[in-house]
């Protein structure tokens, strides 16, 4: 999978998303249009390879999960 840098709108688009927001909804939120909504979506889509909206949510999940560094050892692990 191919690393990428999200923008400031598309973490936040994201988090609305994420949150539970229509496209409508999250577009209102952030003071754009629905079609900018569609628009940024496909840009991700494009980037990272996927097809759909599903499969854009587990290439998002498993890019967070692989760039979340390990917690440090807690006393109960040492």
């Amino acid at each position: 999978m191919p690393k990428i840098t999200l923008t400031q709108r598309e973490r936040e688009l994201i988090a609305l998303l994420a949150e539970g927001h229509t496209d409508v909804s999250a577009a209102e939120q952030l003071r754009i249009s629905p079609r900018s909504v569609t628009n940024i979506l496909r840009s991700l889509m494009d980037r990272l390879g996927v097809e759909n909206r599903f499969q854009l949510g587990l290439a998002l999940g498993f890019l967070r999960k692989a760039h979340v560094p390990p917690a440090p050892p807690t006393e109960k692990d040492v």
